[in-house]
């Protein structure tokens, strides 16, 4: 889970070593201990009357080994009520100075800023960092993306809201032409793509029935759905390759099975039937959201019905949480999928098996499921 991507798990040491002593920005954290961390994103299903359907949680963990984060540490959820004092006894070890408090608190404002995300995806990383006015402040190294792909993320965002925003402009009696108007639509995007404050564009917010004081978070929660549809569509086919895989008796088993008992032989056939479970209700999960997404755009931009995109907007960060963790997950188990398939082959033996069966049952939460039937 540490080493198969950043959909879900920021290695902030491993980062750290990359920037130079001397970098005028530095590393993430003020203290030693939290850029030696390694901060993950961990989904729970929520209680069913929950108003939200995933619990997320940020995990901090604390290797034993600095240099060797997989032997084993201690973990923190952030959300726990003792977090903070439990983060300054181990910072501080019994006692803390004001200048040390002083860091401890500014890590708390930056683990806050990462927990108000549902996944740690590079790009929406720093497009919180951007809405937080933060960017500045966090070395490129922790956002791990190149302007080259951050521009070929954001391109087809950008266009599609554009034209949303046209459209509400027009259907709002918008009469300029010509310069004044791309001008005027570049100000509404801008603002909608920067999610801070809503100066300047109360009548698009008024239009869109949407509450002053939630509109930055909704319109970022609406670029993140915009974000996981471009990242979707570019993990669909090898996804689908690994699906193909799980979906194999063949060759989701371990290659040298005779040497197993019969317990362990059931005991990998069960949990591959809740993996295989877990798996397609994940896709039919991200496929029902963006199916409904593209449904209320087109609906509004085509067919001049905006009710159906106002209701998506109403329930944007829903829309946005379920997406961070079906295709964090996805995007996360394919990255540690073809790694293992890539050094060992499509067949594996025992031990190679057992370590990314164990990694994708993991990262599905098979365990959780099985302990609640």
């Amino acid at each position: 889970m540490i080493d198969s991507g950043r959909a879900i798990a920021l290695d902030c040491h491993a980062i750290g070593q990359t920037i130079p002593g001397d970098d005028p920005v530095g590393m993430l954290f003020k203290t030693d201990i939290m850029n030696k961390s390694v901060l993950m994103k961990r989904y729970e299903p929520a209680m069913p009357t929950a108003r939200q359907p995933v619990v997320v949680n940020t995990l901090v963990y604390f290797p034993y080994d600095f240099e060797n984060p997989h032997d084993g540490g201690e973990s923190l959820f952030f959300n726990d009520i003792g977090f903070y004092s439990n983060l300054s006894y181990k910072i501080g070890m019994g006692s803390t100075t004001a200048e040390l408090q002083e860091r401890i608190d500014a890590d708390m404002a930056v683990l806050g800023m990462i927990d108000s995300m549902h996944s740690l995806d590079p790009f929406l990383f720093k497009s919180k960092a951007e809405q937080r006015d933060a960017e500045a402040d966090i070395h490129q190294a922790y956002f791990a993306i190149s302007a080259k792909e951050w521009d070929n993320i954001r391109r087809p965002i950008r266009e599609k809201i554009s034209k949303l925003v046209a459209k509400a402009m027009s259907d709002m009696g918008d009469n300029a032409d010509g310069p004044a108007r791309e001008q005027y639509v570049e100000m509404f995007l801008r603002k909608i793509w920067e999610a801070r404050d809503i100066d300047g564009i109360e009548p698009f917010v008024q239009a869109m029935q949407i509450e002053p004081d939630r509109a930055p978070e909704i319109f970022f929660a609406w670029k993140a759905v915009c974000y996981y549809q471009v990242r979707f569509d570019s993990a669909l086919d090898p996804l689908k390759t690994m699906f193909q895989w799980v979906g194999h008796n063949q060759l989701c088993f371990p290659a040298d099975f005779v040497s197993l008992s019969k317990p362990e032989l059931k005991s990998i056939e069960d949990r591959r039937d809740l993996l295989r479970k877990k798996m397609r209700e994940g896709y039919v999960n991200v496929h029902k959201v963006l199916t409904a997404y593209e449904h209320s755009y087109q609906q509004f931009v085509g067919e001049d019905n905006p009710q159906t995109f106002m209701t998506f907007l109403e329930n944007a960060e829903n829309s946005y949480l379920l997406l961070a963790n079906h295709v964090s997950v996805a995007t996360h188990s394919v990255n540690l999928w073809k790694w293992y398939i890539e050094q060992y082959g499509a067949e594996l033996r025992h031990r190679q098996f057992m370590e990314l069966f164990d990694g994708l049952c993991a990262l599905y939460s098979t365990e959780k499921v099985e302990a609640l039937t």
